[in-house]
């Protein structure tokens, strides 16, 4: 089974989301976007992150505002879904002009939707445009390259992480090597078995402690360990790097008005205001424009992707 679409299963029961703030400041239900308007859609999967979206989003949604109104460009109230489908489901009704998100959810909502968003602009966050995993295991354990994995445990965070999931995933798909998760049907010599931590310390802890044989997840979640854990541990492969965040939009959204928002995001970092809106927003530096390397990325890490085998 393809990994891509497992999480896209886990997810397909989860009820539809949209919460704005109106005047009020009380949530009420959204109508579908008219006239020179645009839509910000996020996800917000556990049953206390609406509010938290709210809050993080408030000062762009503003900003952008304040920034679109001289070419008489009204930005809507932020729209939250419960899962990767339903902003699919959204963004297709043309309620949702603007998403933004990792690579992994960016492609998997590219699919859903049949295309109907496009990848415009890379997000720099943290000061970080560019990201890449690392697999780790036990200093003088028997895990020393990918292939030693095979017959073995890999402890992985949560289905949804793209540096934690999907792209260990897709590295191992790329060296053939099979996977399964553990404890579901006995893994054969040629295969890994993987297990989900919940949290990065979680899984760092686990190899540490021979719950598993190695781990992976990004390279800044390697140097945010403490150095008790880390000092354990010794990283023995680093893949290729990816995008950190993607911004796309609307296939459909009006040519002058895509032009407009593309404008506004690419200078936003300019001044203080823009930066505090941006920095609130989970983090964001500023965004860049997409290099053709970029986009042959992405087209790299959607095969890779969707080519990841899981035996049950």
């Amino acid at each position: 089974m393809i990994a891509i679409h497992r999480l896209r299963d886990r997810l397909a029961g989860t009820a539809f989301v949209v919460l704005i703030l109106g005047a009020s400041g009380l949530p009420v239900w959204a109508a579908p976007a008219k006239g020179k308007e645009v839509r910000l859609g996020v996800i917000a999967e556990e049953a206390n992150e609406p509010d938290r979206m709210l809050r993080v989003y408030a000062e762009l949604l503003s900003e952008l505002r304040k920034r679109l109104a001289p070419q008489a460009i009204a930005v809507a109230p932020l729209v939250i879904a419960a899962d990767l489908a339903d902003i699919s489901r959204r963004v297709r009704q043309g309620e949702i002009d603007i998403v933004i998100e990792t690579v992994f959810a960016t492609l998997e909502l590219q699919e859903l939707s049949g295309q109907l968003v496009a990848p415009r602009l890379a997000i720099v966050r943290r000061g970080q445009r560019e990201y890449h995993s690392v697999f780790f295991a036990r200093k003088g354990g028997p895990v020393k390259t990918l292939d030693d994995l095979k017959g073995r445990t890999l402890v992985l965070q949560a289905e949804r992480s793209t540096s934690a999931f999907a792209v260990p995933l897709a590295e191992l798909a790329r060296r053939r090597i099979g996977l399964i998760p553990a404890g579901q049907t006995p893994a054969r010599k040629d295969e890994v078995s993987y297990l989900l931590a919940g949290g990065e310390l979680n899984q760092a802890v686990w190899v540490l402690d021979e719950k598993g044989d190695a781990g992976a997840f990004n390279e800044g979640d390697w140097a945010s360990l403490p150095e008790k854990v880390r000092g354990g541990l010794v990283i023995f492969h680093e893949t290729r790097p990816m995008l950190r965040g993607v911004l796309s939009l609307r296939s459909g959204l009006d040519a002058g008005i895509r032009r407009a928002c593309e404008r506004v995001l690419l200078t936003m970092n300019a001044d203080a205001a823009g930066r505090a809106a941006l920095a609130r927003a989970s983090g964001i530096t500023r965004f860049e424009p997409l290099t053709p390397g970029d986009l042959a990325g992405l087209d790299e890490w959607r095969v890779a992707l969707k080519t990841v085998p899981i035996r049950k």
